[in-house]
């Protein structure tokens, strides 16, 4: 699996691997794996970092509050790409958080339907893509 894949060519998504060379392909970053935040990591001038560190739990529900929190910052990156910039979303292994960031951000920004959304996330970037069974579920039920 690559270390990136462009999900849109506005949208990447990727994991820890695409983090070192991230900004010379983007303008934000967002950091999704709570194990991998990097403090340390600066965003070079004109360029943007976006800290949302979350597990990638498959046995416990997305708690309303978490949804409210992961909605507001793909909205942020919606608002982002919608102005022009380019975005990466990442986590460790690339599939599920990024994912589930990933797919709200193609919501919001495009106004794809979940269902979509999820599709095409596994068909630009791994087919094992949302396989956290949580995630995949709480995304879907906005699709009613």
């Amino acid at each position: 699996m690559k270390s990136f894949n462009w999900i849109t060519n506005e949208v990447a998504q990727g994991g820890k691997n695409a983090i070192p060379t991230a900004f010379e392909h983007v303008g934000v970053l967002m950091l999704c794996a709570e194990e991998i935040q990097l403090p340390k990591l600066k965003a070079p001038p004109g360029k943007q970092i976006i800290r949302l560190g979350f597990d990638d739990d498959t046995y416990r529900p997305i708690p309303p509050e978490a949804g409210k929190i992961f909605h507001a910052h793909a909205q942020q990156l919606a608002k982002a790409v919608l102005s022009g910039h380019k975005i990466m979303i990442t986590c460790a292994m690339g599939l599920n958080r990024s994912g589930l960031i990933t797919a709200l951000t193609l919501m919001h920004g495009y106004r794809m339907k979940p269902s979509d959304a999820i599709k095409l996330i596994r068909g630009r970037r791994d087919k094992d893509c949302l396989c956290n069974p949580m995630f995949e579920q709480w995304l879907l039920n906005h699709e009613r």
